[in-house]
């Protein structure tokens, strides 16, 4: 029967670290008997590849990665000590699926797809041939620069876009995706833009029926969002858009997008498949972010005005489009809903693409669809929300088709 390559390789990787591990519980069993044959001494290579301060291999981190997983080290160190040291071994899909696979934290395998971005592949000299097992040699001491994330210094030119982009691209997709979300959240400016909410109810026979339509004024200041409503069925009104009642929704312009790439929540991506959406061809990815990690709250008002809060996980696909290798849409529904809570489901969606805002391109959303159902009060509701004219201040906005 014929062995998949990439499984063997993850097979080999894991049995090498399985040996160590399985060295290291011998070794501290004889220390611990008092007898007198003494304790046997880790090889010197072994010693020598942890010790060295040059840029690491790939053998060595997945060394870091099992002194993480052994509770030797914390994660934030072991972060520390990758930025320090650099690598002299080139980020593949492989290299991060077995690290995934031999149980690298979330943050630990961001920060190694960053310090990618940061200092780029190593050089042809530098780079040390691909590993097939886990060996007990000593790491290459190749010598390059130690970079410390906190403390770059200023004086370094930035690497170019071209440079930025051609490394990327080495990156699966699913990790250009999470880079540009990520970059995104971070760029995120100071703006306004007008939303327009049309809200809707099902009736009896399971059709949606418009309910209004409100028209407000999303300011997004610091990543914060304030909402003044403008008009209420083409009308313009006084009333606070918390007063209008029913079901509501605001962009949450940065943390939609960038909450499933989130170092924090460990979020499990599957390839689901590839189609054309809105003309794009994208790659369509599943995804699941257990409760535990997931930070995401639904908040229902009672009927005398008191908040009631929950957290509960959330799963759901997002399209990534194989040309910008951004998220061109992202879908997700609400699980792990406690029974008695006011809603039972809740759904959402946002579709996103190029705005300019005073000349400058973002990746905004377009469109957003909420729908949250209670049982207990057999009711549903639908908003379809569009979002225009984003601006500056003053700015003018126009969309890159």
């Amino acid at each position: 029967m014929a062995v998949h390559p990439i499984r063997l390789k993850l097979f080999l990787a894991v049995a090498g670290l399985m040996l160590l591990m399985s060295h290291a519980l011998r070794t501290t069993s004889v220390a611990r008997t008092g007898g007198a044959e003494p304790a046997p001494q880790r090889p010197r290579s072994v010693e020598a590849s942890e010790n060295q301060t040059g840029p690491l291999s790939e053998v060595a981190f997945y060394r870091l990665v099992q002194r993480v997983r052994q509770g030797q080290i914390a994660t934030d160190a072991a972060i520390r000590e990758l930025r320090q040291r650099g690598i002299a071994f080139e980020v593949t899909d492989e290299v991060l699926d077995r690290a995934r696979q031999l149980g690298a934290p979330g943050a630990l395998i961001t920060a190694l797809v960053e310090l990618t971005f940061e200092t780029g592949p190593p050089s042809p000299t530098a780079r040390p041939k691909p590993t097939r097992t886990i060996p007990s040699g000593p790491t290459p001491a190749t010598p390059g620069p130690s970079r410390d994330h906190e403390d770059m210094s200023g004086n370094e030119p930035p690497a170019s876009s071209e440079d930025e982009t051609a490394r990327l691209s080495q990156l699966p997709l699913i990790e250009q995706a999470r880079f540009h979300a990520l970059r995104s959240a971070d760029d995120l400016p100071d703006f306004i833009v007008t939303q327009t909410i049309r809200r809707m109810v099902r009736d009896g026979r399971g059709q949606w029926q418009t309910r209004d339509t409100l028209e407000t004024e999303v300011r997004v200041e610091g990543g914060r969002e304030r909402v003044e409503l403008l008009s209420i069925n083409g009308r313009t009104t006084q009333r606070r858009f918390e007063d209008v009642g029913g079901a509501t929704s605001v962009g949450d312009f940065s943390g939609q997008l960038a909450a499933p790439f989130l170092p924090s929540t460990n979020t499990r991506f599957r390839e689901a498949k590839r189609e054309r959406y809105r003309g794009r061809v994208c790659r369509v990815y599943d995804f699941v972010v257990p409760r535990a990690n997931s930070g995401y709250t639904l908040t229902v008002r009672l009927s005398d005005g008191t908040p009631q809060r929950i957290q509960v996980g959330y799963q759901g696909s997002l399209w990534v489009d194989e040309d910008t290798k951004r998220v061109l849409r992202i879908e997700h529904t609400a699980t792990d809903i406690p029974p008695g809570f006011p809603m039972s489901q809740v759904e959402s969606a946002v579709d996103y693409d190029w705005v300019t805002i005073l000349g400058k391109n973002y990746w905004m959303p377009l469109t957003a669809e909420t729908i949250q159902v209670s049982d207990a009060y057999r009711q549903a509701f639908r908003n379809v929300s569009e979002f225009r004219n984003y601006r500056k201040f003053e700015g003018d906005i126009k969309i890159i088709e």
